[in-house]
C-alpha cells in the first residue's frame, strides 16, 4: 500500500475522477450512445364493424443501433450493432348480451435475431349486477432477450458478463476450450456448459377478477388473482472456463463468466391485489390497497425478477372543500417490502421502505385553472430501490394549469 493515496483525500479524489472518465479497460469509465428509433400506431376500425365488433388493429416498429465503442457491447468504434424488432396486432370486442362481453386479440412480433411467435389473448367480462363485474382472461406472452441479454460484453474483472449472442463462442472459444458450470464444480461434479441457442421467453397466464360498487355505490373494490408458466425463462448462471485453453478449470484462478440461460422447465408465478375506496361525506375519501407477487425458481438461477413480495398504499383525500369547494388536497403513504435484488453488475439485500405523498390544490374558476403544490417523500426519508442506484430523497414541486375543465 506504499504510495496509495488514503481513501477521501484530495489525491484519492482526484485520482478517482481521472480513472471514471477513462473508458475501459483502461478506466471505469463507459460510453454508451446507443439509439432507440422507434413507430407505434393504431386505428379504430368500430365505425366500419359495429354491426359485428369493435376491432381496433395496430403496430410497431423499432430498431435499436447499439453504439459502445466496444465498452459496453462488442461493436467496433463507428460501427454500431442494429437490431430491428417488429410487431402487429388486432384486438375484436363483442358484446354478446346484456351480461356477457368477449375480447379477443391476438399479435405477432418479430425480431431479426429469433423467429417470430404470435401470442393470443382472451378476455370475458361478466356483469352480475349493476356496477358488479366479474373478468376472466387467459393471455399468452412474448419477449424477446433484451439488447444486454444478446449482447453485452463487460469486463467485471472478477468475472465477465456477456450476452447470448453467438458470436461470443468464437470470440472467447468456447468450441475449443469448453467453459464447466461453476456450482458444479463448487460440488465436486464435473459439467460441461454447451453454450445453447438463446430463445425469447413465454408466458402462459391466468386471472380473475371482481370490481363492484356496493353500500349505495360509496365503496368501490377491485380485487384479482393471477396464475402464469414461463417457458424457456430467461435467467444468468455463472461457468468457468481454463485460461491454459484446456483442462479442467481452477475455481480459484481461472476466468468465470455471466452467462444468460433459457430454464427449460416451467417457472411459476402467481400473485394477488386487492383496492378499496371509500367516499365520504363532504367529498372526503380513503382508499388502499395491498398486492403480493411471487416467482417460484430453483437455486442457482439468478432471476432479476427484481419485485417485492409485498406492496401497500394508504390515502386520504378530497377534492373539493372549503370556499366555493376550490380547495383540495391528497395524502399517501406507500410501503414495499425488502427483497433480495439480483441484477447484471450487483446482487444484494433491498430492504423495505415506506415514503409519504401529499398535495394540496386550488381552483380559479374563471380561467379553468389548478394550482398544486406537493411532495414525493415528504419526509425525505432516503432510500434506494436497485442495488448500485442511488439514494432517492425528497421532490418538491408547485405546478400551474390552465384551462383545464
Amino acid at each position: 500500500d506504499q504510495g496509495r493515496p488514503a481513501l477521501g483525500s484530495p489525491q484519492f479524489k482526484d485520482m478517482y475522477n481521472k480513472v471514471r472518465r477513462i473508458p475501459v479497460p483502461k478506466g471505469g469509465g463507459l460510453l454508451d450512445r446507443s439509439d432507440l428509433w422507434g413507430i407505434d400506431g393504431s386505428y379504430n376500425l368500430s365505425e366500419y364493424t359495429k354491426s359485428f365488433a369493435d376491432v381496433i388493429v395496430g403496430g410497431n416498429w423499432r430498431k435499436y443501433l447499439l453504439d459502445s465503442d466496444s465498452t459496453l457491447f462488442p461493436d467496433p468504434v463507428d460501427k454500431p450493432i442494429g437490431i430491428t424488432e417488429f410487431g402487429a396486432y388486432v384486438q375484436i370486442t363483442k358484446e354478446l348480451n346484456s351480461w356477457l362481453k368477449l375480447s379477443a386479440s391476438g399479435r405477432y412480433d418479430k425480431n431479426e435475431n429469433f423467429k417470430g411467435r404470435f401470442t393470443p389473448r382472451i378476455t370475458a367480462v361478466i356483469k352480475a349486477k349493476e356496477n358488479n363485474n366479474f373478468r376472466l382472461s387467459y393471455q399468452t406472452a412474448y419477449r424477446f432477450p433484451s439488447t444486454q441479454q444478446q449482447w453485452i460484453d463487460l469486463d467485471l474483472f472478477s468475472y465477465k458478463l456477456i450476452g447470448g449472442n453467438k458470436s461470443f463462442v468464437s470470440k472467447y472459444h468456447f468450441d475449443t476450450n469448453p467453459a464447466y458450470y461453476r456450482d458444479s464444480l463448487q460440488n465436486g461434479v464435473v459439467k460441461q456448459w454447451d453454450y445453447p441457442l438463446q430463445k425469447p421467453e413465454s408466458l402462459t397466464s391466468f386471472e380473475v377478477g371482481y370490481r363492484g360498487l356496493l353500500l349505495d355505490q360509496k365503496l368501490m373494490i377491485d380485487a384479482y388473482g393471477y396464475w402464469g408458466f414461463y417457458q424457456d425463462f430467461t435467467g444468468r448462471i455463472s461457468v468457468i472456463q481454463s485460461k491454459s485453453g484446456s483442462g479442467i478449470p481452477d475455481l480459484n484462478t481461472d476466468q468465470v463468466y455471466s452467462v444468460p440461460i433459457n430454464y427449460h422447465d416451467n417457472i411459476n408465478t402467481n400473485g394477488f391485489g386487492i383496492g378499496v375506496d371509500y367516499r365520504l361525506p363532504r367529498n372526503f375519501s380513503v382508499s388502499a390497497n395491498f398486492s403480493s407477487d411471487n416467482l417460484d425458481v430453483p437455486a442457482g438461477l439468478t432471476t432479476n425478477f427484481n419485485t417485492p413480495k409485498y406492496r401497500l398504499n394508504l390515502g386520504v383525500a378530497n377534492s373539493s372543500f372549503g370556499k366555493d369547494k376550490r380547495a383540495g388536497f391528497a395524502i399517501n403513504y406507500r410501503w414495499q417490502d425488502g427483497f433480495y435484488f439480483e441484477g447484471d453488475l450487483a446482487n444484494g439485500d433491498l430492504p423495505a421502505f415506506q415514503t409519504l405523498d401529499a398535495q394540496v390544490s386550488y381552483k380559479f374558476p374563471k380561467t379553468k385553472s389548478i394550482l398544486k403544490l406537493g411532495a414525493t417523500n415528504l419526509l425525505n426519508e432516503y432510500y434506494y430501490n436497485a442495488i448500485g442506484n442511488s439514494y432517492v430523497g425528497g421532490l418538491y414541486y408547485i405546478s400551474f394549469g390552465y384551462n383545464l375543465y
